[in-house]
């Protein structure tokens, strides 16, 4: 499995390096913050998996889930009103 949660840590981060660094100033804020849903759960889904050093992966999918409801949350609820 780690080669798994390696494979998807790269991918993530991957996605918001071209993202953030090639299409900065061709996307718009609005728009970023959009497909940060698609990099930002692989990135936790990833990390998660080679810290807990398990073989399951049941503790990172929770953890990815988690971190897509809070960026939901955060995203369409507080961002919005700053």
């Amino acid at each position: 499995m780690k080669a798994v949660y390696k494979v998807v840590l790269v991918t993530a981060l991957a996605m918001a390096a071209v993202l953030y660094g090639l299409f900065l100033n061709t996307l718009s804020e609005t728009a970023m913050v959009r497909l940060s849903y698609f990099w930002f759960p692989g990135m936790v889904y990833g990390t998660v998996g080679l810290l807990s050093g398990e073989s399951s992966p049941r503790r990172p999918l929770i953890a990815a889930v988690i971190s897509l409801i809070a960026l939901l949350v955060f995203f369409e609820g507080i961002f919005p009103s700053l």
